[in-house]
């Protein structure tokens, strides 16, 4: 089974441009939500997500769509999720997000460790941002608790990103 520290490694280690995002992300920044997913948001080209795909391929992990190329992914909005046969955790690369584009995220995010690894994370704005624009129940309700997880760092997360009509 993948551990947390495997996925983290393998993404660093790939070679592509990404950027961890999703709650799993927000975790890094203190809230206390999870999920058992990871969400990378990967640069929308197809020789970087090519190279993520393949990292996880050899982690041993299972593609939703190993057929599809990585131009046609990108060009559809598509976001390739890897899961372990294991029951471990699953991987989401995406290379379009609600919100901030991929260069916003790029230049704006940060290196943590975490676990040992040097990592690249999206900025707590554009995570929060991200979740607004989807405007899904579930975001809304994450929106909720984070609020009351970080509200001070949320203040700084202004809303400016266009949301998405409620599903």
């Amino acid at each position: 089974m993948a551990t947390y520290h495997e996925i983290l490694r393998t993404i660093e280690s790939s070679g592509a441009d990404y950027a961890w995002m999703g709650l799993n992300a927000a975790a890094a920044y203190g809230s206390p939500l999870v999920s058992y997913d990871f969400d990378f948001f990967v640069r929308p080209e197809p020789a970087h997500l090519d190279k993520a795909r393949e990292a996880f391929r050899k982690l041993g992990m299972d593609e939703s769509l190993p057929q599809v190329s990585s131009g046609n992914v990108i060009a559809a909005e598509a976001t390739v999720t890897l899961a372990d046969p294991y029951g471990g955790p699953t991987v989401d690369l995406m290379t379009h997000i609600s919100g901030p584009t991929f260069e916003e995220v790029w230049r704006d995010h940060k290196h943590i460790a975490f676990e040992g690894i040097l990592v690249r994370i999206a900025s707590l704005e554009h995570i929060i941002a991200s979740k607004r624009a989807a405007n899904r129940e579930k975001d809304r309700y994450v929106l909720k608790r984070l609020q009351q997880e970080l509200g001070d760092q949320l203040k700084r997360a202004a809303p400016r990103y266009r949301m998405r009509k409620k599903n």
